[in-house]
């Protein structure tokens, strides 16, 4: 008969260390589900503010891009040549540093695809400054063509942000673009 008391006391002790260690166990579980989740807010909040600077710069780079441009057609009106005189030092520096923060700013995109369209576009944005003495025809076409590449990737960095503000705040994501 004294048998049952000892045991419902056991008993009692076993489901008070199960109960505890299970509680334990989903307390562990939701420091690691909050960490995730804090990691993933960090990551986004990191990849958004990149990637606007990002398309700050690409617009800046496009601006300083066609001032280049424009200096060099106008220069060459008389020579028939493109890229035949030197351009004022600001102009030129102020193309370079363009040319240099989008560069750094691609380096820190998450994205690889992405980060492959901005090398493209950033070369595309080179071409035309490279080209000296050259015919003012071939020039314009190759700034047109970097143009293009510039406002596809201006394009996608635009729908990266999109993506980002939509699933933050929906938890849904864009359907993939073709």
């Amino acid at each position: 008969m004294a048998v049952w008391p000892v045991a419902a006391f056991f008993l009692g002790g076993l489901a008070t260390q199960v109960t505890g260690w299970l509680t334990h166990r989903r307390q562990q579980l939701e420091r690691k589900q909050d960490a995730a989740a804090a990691l993933h807010a960090r990551r986004e909040s990191f990849e958004l503010d990149q990637l606007q600077k990002l398309s700050d710069a690409l617009q800046n780079l496009g601006r300083k891009a066609a001032q280049v441009h424009h200096a060099d057609m106008m220069a060459g009106r008389e020579s028939r040549l493109y890229g035949a005189e030197r351009l004022a030092e600001e102009l030129d520096e102020a193309h370079r540093l363009a040319h240099q923060e989008v560069r750094m700013l691609s380096r820190l995109v998450l994205n690889d695809d992405l980060r492959e369209q901005l090398a493209d576009a950033r070369s595309a944005m080179l071409v035309p400054s490279a080209m000296n003495r050259a015919d003012p025809r071939a020039a314009e076409a190759a700034f047109v063509e970097g143009l293009q590449k510039l406002d596809q990737v201006m394009d996608e960095v635009a729908a990266q942000i999109r993506e980002i503000y939509l699933s933050s705040t929906t938890g849904q994501t864009l359907a993939p673009r073709v």
